[in-house]
């Protein structure tokens, strides 16, 4: 019960960066809560953030695919080494890419940064949060207990 709690709250700060554009208009000060809340985790530069009925969405596209990537395993099951192995591939494939935009090479589209995005958050998503799933704390009565 416990993990399921816990992958519907990562599921909602994923998702929560779209709310800000869909609220912009009715509900300004929302919207504005939330871009101050995510101005802190990222640059959020409309270049580089899908638009949502005209407006960016709270979080550059890279970070809404970790967000993403990150609730995602969070409803896996996953094992040690191969999170492990997602994690060390997906950071380097996202430092490639940012290097190429460093460097002034020409850079990546917004869908494969969303999808370094979803790799990366996924891997560090489940390596967090392998200790959860180690444990049978997260298993509800009706749950599988076997492992």
């Amino acid at each position: 019960m416990l993990k399921l709690k816990l992958s519907l709250a990562i599921l909602a700060l994923a998702l929560s960066p779209l709310a800000a554009p869909l609220l912009a208009r009715n509900h300004p000060l929302f919207a504005l809560l939330i871009r101050s809340f995510f101005s802190r985790l990222c640059h959020q530069d409309p270049a580089r953030s899908f638009m949502v009925e005209g407006s960016p969405v709270a979080v550059c596209v890279r970070c809404l695919g970790i967000y993403c990537g990150a609730a995602l395993a969070s409803l896996l099951r996953v094992v040690e080494a191969p999170a492990r192995r997602l994690l060390a591939i997906a950071l380097l494939l996202n430092l490639l890419d940012v290097a190429t935009a460093v460097l002034h090479l020409p850079g990546s589209l917004p869908l494969p940064r969303f999808l370094l995005g979803v790799l990366l958050g996924g891997g560090a998503g489940a390596v967090l949060l392998l200790p959860l799933s180690r444990s049978r704390v997260g298993l509800g009565p009706q749950e599988d207990r076997s492992v």
